[in-house]
């Protein structure tokens, strides 16, 4: 019988050390803002993280932040391009606690990287003769300027607004000339077949040879 109460009076006591400590345990409110240490501003959107608790809690675009924790909890707030910063909740009177933490950047620097447009070194020979310089600005204008080019171009161009206006009048003027009769043909115009002999005998019918005939 003696035993059976010693056990039951451990037990309470175990239990009753357990509930102390439980009711120990205080939950406060925990909030601030996240800043940068340099300039002070708000850092968005980093993380609060709950050691031991797998609890994360965010800041807002302004840096603020506001969850609740439990004193003694160890806090690390971390954020891509800060060095990560730890914080343990102190013990409090009240149920409310503020702070502002400031967070410095973090500089990585890289090994330096050359990247070659002709991809490994050992195509750097094939690729020196492929090499084609780009043309300086007087030839560009010379061949934009060369008058058989422009020819070309203009017989592709279509009428503007003034010259589809002026050959509509000078076809309505031609059909009123004409009315109620055939109008002439250049077939029968003598001085048309002037023209045309003597282009003929001046050779502008030949085919012009291309600068590659010629080379050839």
């Amino acid at each position: 019988m003696k035993k059976i109460l010693t056990v039951t009076v451990l037990l309470l006591l175990v239990y009753s050390e357990a509930f102390c400590q439980k009711k120990e345990v205080k939950i406060i409110q925990f909030s601030g803002y996240v800043l940068t240490a340099d300039s002070l501003m708000g850092i968005p959107f980093a993380h609060i993280t709950v050691m031991n608790k797998g609890r994360v809690a965010s800041a807002g675009p302004d840096g603020f932040f506001s969850f609740a924790t439990q004193v003694g909890d160890t806090l690390i707030f971390t954020c891509i391009g800060f060095t990560p910063v730890q914080y343990i909740v102190p013990k409090l009177d009240g149920d409310k606690f503020s702070v502002v933490q400031r967070m410095t950047k973090s500089l990585l620097y890289l090994p330096t990287t050359v990247i070659y447009p002709w991809g490994p070194r050992g195509n750097f020979p094939q690729a020196f003769k492929d090499l084609r310089l780009p043309e300086e600005q007087i030839d560009i204008a010379k061949r934009n300027l060369d008058r058989e080019r422009l020819a070309a171009l203009g017989e592709k161009l279509e009428h503007d607004g003034g010259e589809a206006t002026q050959q509509a009048l000078r076809n309505s003027s031609i059909k009123t000339y004409y009315y109620g009769q055939t109008p002439p043909q250049n077939i029968f115009n003598p001085l048309a077949w002037a023209e045309f002999i003597k282009a003929w005998k001046n050779g502008d019918f030949k085919k012009k040879s291309t600068s590659t005939d010629s080379g050839n």
